[in-house]
């Protein structure tokens, strides 16, 4: 009794869907594909609604964006079975097992992450050099690894849910912009103990952003954070659950804060042009994301 759930902005799901029906057709379960488009482009909603004629498939067209959050809640009360596996529209699988291997869990009470991998040819084109690497190092991680710390590890991209538990905690509607609704849920099933089985079933993350979208979008999860910090819907004791907010909380604890803010208005347009060349720096981009969210903290408490 499993229901699979896709939410999609302005990306081509046709041959993913297609692959999931096709894998689902064989499996040993009750199944439905449910497609919900957040208001894309008339010519991708055009070209993804040749799903409609696959069975058991329904393809859903809202007149308005809704956001990341509320749209997964949304596919959450449309489904009919009791097992969600949700993914992102810009996966592929990564072979004919993908279903298979979430069988053994459906109908469990419990959440089950299955991962993400990258490709592992490097992008022709240097402005997709960052968002690789990136991906590669600090998304593409083996399930026994994820296990050490299962709730950290928690991403919305590939997991599956029993139904009950999505509506008893839902995601935070309040999360607009891209960023941190899936940081905000993992803590909220470790307050709640429930628990989170990491397996190695990876979707692919095909849709790799071009350095520039990938900044803006690494910025707006900073926003996100900040206001979930502020707000108080992230308590300090679980700073050490978010890798930015542990070392933030060592630059607080040593009174190094304001330095990071120096460095950002010294050194933010050098560190820019790194990421966006040929050999962009991991570490230069962990200095720049701590800078951001340095200034970022400072500039709301400059407010209060």
């Amino acid at each position: 009794m499993l229901s699979i759930l896709i939410p999609v902005y302005n990306f081509n799901i046709v041959s993913l869907v297609t692959e999931l029906h096709k894998q689902a057709l064989k499996a040993s379960v009750s199944y439905e594909i449910i497609v919900l488009d957040d208001c894309s482009s008339e010519l991708l909603r055009d070209q993804n609604k040749g799903v409609r004629k696959l069975k058991h498939v329904r393809f859903i067209e809202l007149e308005k964006n809704i956001g990341r959050a509320r749209i997964r809640n949304r596919l959450a009360d449309m489904a009919q079975y009791s097992s969600l596996l949700f993914m992102d529209c810009d996966s592929e699988v990564p072979d004919d097992q993908y279903i298979d291997r979430y069988l053994p869990y459906v109908g469990h009470e419990a959440v089950v992450c299955g991962g993400r991998a990258y490709r592992s040819e490097q992008p022709e084109e240097p402005e997709y050099f960052l968002r690789w690497l990136y991906g590669l190092s600090h998304e593409q991680i083996p399930a026994h690894i994820r296990a050490k710390h299962p709730y950290r590890s928690f991403m919305t991209n590939n997991f599956m849910i029993s139904k009950s538990i999505l509506l008893q905690i839902q995601f935070d509607e309040s999360i607009v912009k891209y960023g941190h609704e899936d940081t905000l849920f993992g803590l909220e099933l470790k307050k709640r103990n429930i628990p989170i089985y990491h397996i190695q079933n990876p979707l692919i993350h095909i849709g790799v952003e071009p350095t520039g979208e990938f900044l803006i979008k690494m910025g707006e999860s900073i926003e996100n954070l900040v206001k979930l910090v502020k707000s108080g819907k992230i308590d300090r004791k679980y700073y050490d659950d978010i890798r930015i907010l542990r070392y933030y909380a060592f630059l607080k604890k040593y009174g190094l804060a304001k330095i990071f803010l120096t460095l950002f208005d010294g050194f933010s347009n050098a560190l820019y042009r790194n990421m966006s060349g040929s050999n962009p720096s991991l570490f230069l981009f962990s200095i720049y994301k701590l800078t951001l969210f340095c200034r970022a903290m400072h500039k709301k408490e400059q407010e209060a």
